[in-house]
């Protein structure tokens, strides 16, 4: 369906032809995930790139990556595997460039290994018990050759016992020195203390944080670029410093938290035909979750009744549309 005599030069061109698609799409589009690059993503990405291509060494440099729950660290450590995806060679075979680990929840060093090797895709029979777990764990790590090893959820180690924590973090450190492997940990700021306390920890990982946003230039960019991968037909100036506030009151700092009600906003302004967010709808979210049930269940009855009719035949006078991916800088990837 054409939009004529609307402006949408508040959206990024590849997004435009989107918002000339009906509600059902649009709403669909928004529900997906959305990964936006931001300034500290950028410079993290910056970082993690330097790991990967430096050379390997004795003392391979580590990185520990500290932030709140739901600001973006896992969206952005996958994000970035998936930029050095494995790749298949006849001389030495798969090499697979970064692996993630997502520490136990009580995390031991056998755990700590089970884990390893179940993200190393081990078959089953090497984690019974009466296997040489560390030894598997040096022979597949080298086989694969990996410049980057990410222990996700690091914050885990503050459930385990002092003297397991010790043990868990020396295996983390020998693991990087055997096996020449730079190691990334992410977790919440609850691991940074765990991560002091040892001097040769502390000399070997290199400490780097997600801050909470505020409303300055860095949050500019970021609403800005949300509000440019967004199908709406009218432009939502969230920009503004008025906006911006508002929207901070309404979610707080955390990343993951603003996005919620921005979608749950831009869903009700398209149902609703407003084709922007706002400020009124910041706290649609909380305070009529109804609204955005209703624009959902819309959105998916239409999707099913176009999905009938398309078996059936064809039939319908209705035109099929096939939704497609939106390409752009801040792209449909996992959510933060």
């Amino acid at each position: 369906m054409k939009t004529p005599d609307i402006d949408l030069s508040h959206l990024d061109p590849q997004v435009r032809h989107h918002a000339e698609a009906e509600a059902a799409v649009r709403i669909r589009l928004i529900e997906k995930d959305l990964f936006i690059e931001h300034d500290y993503s950028r410079y993290l990405g910056t970082l993690l790139e330097d790991y990967m291509c430096g050379p390997r060494q004795t003392r391979m440099p580590c990185l520990l990556i500290l932030g709140d729950a739901g600001m973006g660290k896992t969206a952005q450590l996958h994000r970035f595997q998936r930029q050095f995806p494995d790749r298949q060679q006849e001389a030495p075979g798969l090499l697979r460039p970064i692996v993630i680990v997502n520490m136990p929840p009580e995390p031991t060093r056998l755990t700590l290994e089970l884990a390893l090797l179940e993200a190393l895709g081990a078959p089953p029979i090497v984690r019974a018990r009466i296997i040489d777990h560390a030894g598997v764990v040096r022979r597949m790590l080298n086989a694969f050759q990996p410049k980057l090893l990410v222990f996700d959820e690091i914050q885990h180690i503050c459930h385990s016992r002092s003297r397991e924590r010790a043990v868990v973090l020396g295996t983390v450190k020998s693991i990087s020195t055997t096996c020449q492997v730079s190691v990334m940990c992410a977790g919440t700021p609850a691991a940074e203390k765990d991560f002091l306390i040892d001097p040769q920890i502390e000399r070997r990982f290199e400490i780097t944080r997600f801050s909470e946003w505020k409303a300055n230039v860095a949050f500019k960019r970021f609403v800005e670029t949300y509000e440019r991968a967004r199908p709406l037909r009218l432009p939502s100036n969230l920009g503004e410093i008025a906006m911006m506030r508002a929207i901070l009151a309404e979610a707080g700092g955390v990343t993951h938290r603003i996005v919620q009600p921005l979608n749950a906003a831009a869903i009700v302004a398209v149902h609703e035909r407003i084709e922007r967010i706002t400020p009124e709808l910041l706290s649609v979210k909380r305070l009529e979750p109804a609204r955005v049930l209703a624009a959902k269940r819309a959105a998916a009855l239409k999707s099913v009744i176009e999905a009938d009719r398309f078996r059936d035949g064809g039939n319908s006078r209705l035109v099929q549309k096939n939704p497609i991916a939106v390409k752009v800088d801040a792209e449909h990837r996992r959510a933060p």
